[in-house]
């Protein structure tokens, strides 16, 4: 009897630990997206951030950021597990492909869905889709040589999200 008392104790303790490990110490999605202080030069501001919710109550989250040479706009859709991230990338990728935009592997990104042009504020951009974890990104990109350079910003988002 003794030792059930010594136990019960430490026991109560462990489950304490491991529920606030579980609950209290995830990553906010917003905490999660690029900010002025990931580009190491200065100039880049943020223009808008906005948080909610998918249709299927997924948090979800969008950042602006502008500079002289170009604007990025970056959105994270958090789910439930990675399998799901990856249901909703390969549906982006079919529509892609029917626009004829074919998705490659590119090094550190095992799932994208490959850079399709796009537009941002009425200038040329490109957009590009990944996984990482649980968080499906999207990194849209206008300015000089947006097309080559939307991979060092997603890089910089992998980084983040990861």
């Amino acid at each position: 009897m003794g030792n059930f008392r010594l136990v019960s104790p430490v026991v109560v303790v462990i489950i304490a630990m491991l529920l606030t490990a579980c609950s209290g110490d995830a990553t906010a999605p917003r905490d999660l997206l690029l900010s002025p202080e990931d580009f190491p030069r200065s100039g880049v501001t943020e223009t808008s951030r906005e948080t909610g919710e998918t249709n299927q109550n997924e948090p979800a989250v969008q950042v602006e950021l502008t500079s002289q040479d170009f604007t990025v706009l970056e959105s994270l859709v958090l789910f439930e597990s990675e399998d799901l991230a990856m249901v909703l990338l390969s549906e982006i990728k079919q529509d892609q492909l029917a626009q004829g935009v074919d998705a490659h592997p590119a090094e550190g990104f095992h799932a994208n869905s490959g850079v399709l042009a796009d537009r941002l504020h009425g200038e040329d951009a490109s957009t590009l889709f990944f996984v990482e974890g649980r968080a499906l990104v999207r990194i849209t990109l206008s300015g000089v040589d947006h097309a080559n350079r939307v991979w060092e910003v997603a890089r910089l988002a992998r980084e983040k999200s990861g």
